[in-house]
């Protein structure tokens, strides 16, 4: 594969995994089951979940391009689905409380006035411990965090992919190199857009996706200045190689 592909397999890998943070839903003060969200930042879950998804591509390497995205999605969706299962049982059995959304319960999400989950449609209002802004991760969340973590697990899959090909001519212990530079690259974009978010978010319903632009550009600069970066290296590499 030529190298300018490589260069935005990377480059698309880098926006998409900057765009996938906005869908996880995320929030610091969620360990005391005060917001809805995982008890995390959204940018250092979406990195948990990268790194998952890289590992899982790492795996599938040999067996073609198609699979190995596919992998590197299904590793990291599946690091998601199974963190938002751990805080929705720990919510429920440990705190006694049911996975509610804040947002939509207050009529302030991008549902507009809705009080009600947009998958399942169960009223959120009522079931919001006062002092509050929602707790657990209901239904809708749940869904944009699965939803994140396709997208953050394609993304960190492109990357990788593109990064293995273009040191290729240089060294044999490419996987393990491309694999960390790989994931520098994904912690750059997640930490991005934490600047857009700024603190908790929802997910997709979260009125927040409305900064999604913001990021994408962000991530997009950031992305292209390391793919030359990294396609200088591999090109001077391999001229000394040779």
């Amino acid at each position: 594969m030529d190298p300018i592909t490589l260069m935005l397999f990377i480059i698309a890998g880098g926006v998409l995994v900057g765009v996938c943070v906005h869908f996880i839903p995320a929030s610091a003060v969620g360990a005391m089951s005060a917001s809805t969200g995982i008890a995390t930042g959204p940018s250092m879950l979406s990195f948990g979940a990268g790194l998952s998804g890289i590992l899982s591509a790492s795996f599938a390497l040999e067996t073609g391009p198609v699979a190995m995205l596919a992998s590197g999605a299904a590793g990291s969706t599946l690091m998601v689905v199974l963190t938002i299962l751990g805080g929705n049982l720990v919510n429920a059995f440990g705190t006694g409380v049911p996975p509610v959304s804040g947002q939509t319960a207050s009529g302030q999400s991008v549902l507009g006035s809705s009080t009600k989950d947009a998958i399942t449609g169960w009223e959120q209002k009522p079931f919001v411990t006062p002092g509050t802004d929602g707790h657990g991760m209901p239904v809708q969340t749940a869904i944009s965090g699965a939803i994140g973590g396709i997208i953050g697990g394609l993304g960190g899959a492109m990357v990788f992919f593109g990064v293995h090909y273009l040191f290729v001519p240089i060294t044999q212990e490419t996987a393990a190199i491309s694999g960390m530079i790989a994931a520098g690259i994904f912690l750059i974009n997640c930490v991005l857009p934490a600047y857009t978010l700024v603190g908790k978010t929802e997910g997709m319903f979260d009125r927040k996706m409305l900064r999604i632009p913001k990021t994408f550009f962000s991530c997009l600069i950031v992305s292209t200045f390391l793919a030359v970066i990294i396609y200088s290296v591999s090109t001077y590499a391999s001229m000394g190689a040779v």
